[in-house]
């Protein structure tokens, strides 16, 4: 995972002061995360985990509420556009805020400048996939095969156009220096089937929707996204290591977010609840169990740093791959 506990991940110069107050916000009805996705979703998972750890902190029930359509968009409206006193949070990510921001030409919102992130929760990693039974055993080997004088374009799998894998693989391509076609499916589920089946050479995944595929041999992964290697498979490389720097910034995070004229001490207060929540070692257990990593806490400022620099890497990516939505 990123040191993010030494700060290496944003250079600043400073840290911003929080204003002064004479007493704590006071949170005086229940609050909700809004989750922009399913129920049962992955995102939706990790939103879950956060809400009784911020009953006890904040001292009011905190809910999940799930509203979905539009990628990601009709949630991150709604809480865009809701009272800015703390009481509405959305569980912000990679894809709903930076990507869709340069995916979405149309939106009457904007899921990054809109909003601001109290708090990142937690870091997962793509991973650079074949099937089993895939004669590359490396990074190299596929890289050598996709470039081999006469070979077809070799087809890579993802979730979805925009998709962090999608946009994952995109980069791939560019510092391998190799051409690649893309096949969007539906879900990771009809991607990894369309792997196993022969149909694509290779994919990004979530690593921790493929642990049990790995295990039983069938899938193998080269390398994941990210600064350090999972602590659950520790022999496994980052594909920095492997000689794919910029990787070393693609993250998977989630984070709660908050509309953007929400007071300074009503985000303190929050980001205070969701650091406390974090560092629970039930809260850690939990993460590790689905193969995700805790982030220590972050400054309010370092997290808008963060956004920025997520910002800046997502949309080039977009821009690189032509994917758009509307």
């Amino acid at each position: 995972m990123p040191d993010l506990s030494r700060r290496s991940l944003f250079a600043l110069a400073g840290t911003a002061a929080v204003p002064a107050f004479a007493q704590a916000p006071v949170f005086n009805r229940p609050l909700s995360i809004v989750i922009p996705y399913s129920a049962g979703a992955s995102t939706d998972v990790r939103g879950r985990l956060l809400a009784p750890g911020m009953t006890a902190q904040l001292g009011q029930p905190v809910v999940v509420e799930n509203r979905t359509g539009g990628g990601g968009t009709v949630g991150m409206g709604h809480v865009a556009r809701s009272a800015p006193d703390g009481h509405t949070m959305v569980l912000t990510s990679a894809s709903a805020g930076p990507v869709n921001r340069a995916l979405f030409r149309n939106l009457n919102f904007d899921p990054v400048r809109d909003l601001s992130l109290v708090n990142l929760t937690n870091m997962s990693m793509n991973a650079l996939i074949v099937a089993g039974n895939n004669p590359a055993r490396s990074a190299a080997q596929l890289v050598e095969a996709a470039r081999r004088p006469g070979a077809p374009p070799m087809r890579y799998f993802s979730p979805g156009n925009g998709t962090s894998q999608h946009l994952s693989a995109v980069l791939f391509g560019q510092l391998a220096g190799a051409a690649f076609e893309h096949v969007p499916y539906r879900g990771p589920a009809e991607g990894l089937t369309a792997l196993l089946a022969g149909d694509v050479a290779f994919g990004f995944a979530s690593l921790s929707s493929i642990m049990g595929m790995m295990a039983d041999g069938r899938v193998r992964a080269f390398g994941v996204t990210g600064r350090s290697r999972p602590r659950a498979l520790p022999d496994l490389p980052t594909l920095a290591e492997l000689g794919y720097a910029r990787f070393a910034e693609v993250m998977v995070w989630t984070g709660l977010a908050v509309p953007r004229a929400t007071p300074a001490p009503v985000q303190q207060a929050l980001n205070d609840a969701i650091a406390a929540v974090v560092a629970l070692p039930a809260t850690q257990e939990r993460f590790a169990q689905i193969g995700i990593e805790p982030v220590p806490r972050m400054t309010l400022a370092e997290n808008a740093a963060f956004m920025e620099a997520q910002l800046t890497l997502w949309e080039g990516l977009v821009r690189s791959s032509g994917a758009t939505v509307d």
